[in-house]
């Protein structure tokens, strides 16, 4: 337990210290915005039977 980097006992960092996650999260969300969104926000064809709830589950067959 001696070995242990004193950042993971005390939370202090010496010498480089790198948070990783957060560089990771920083880096998806500049990729995602460099991507766009253009074909996300196509209508879909609607689904008659999603229209309404008020039908009880497997009135149309199929395994409830």
């Amino acid at each position: 337990m001696s070995d242990m980097p004193k950042r993971d006992t005390t939370g202090k960092c010496e010498g480089e210290c790198k948070d990783q996650v957060t560089e990771m999260k920083e880096d998806h969300q500049k990729k995602i915005e460099r991507e766009g969104m253009e074909g996300s926000t196509a209508e879909t064809p609607s689904v008659e039977g999603a229209k309404s709830r008020d039908n009880a589950p497997g009135d149309l067959g199929g395994h409830v």
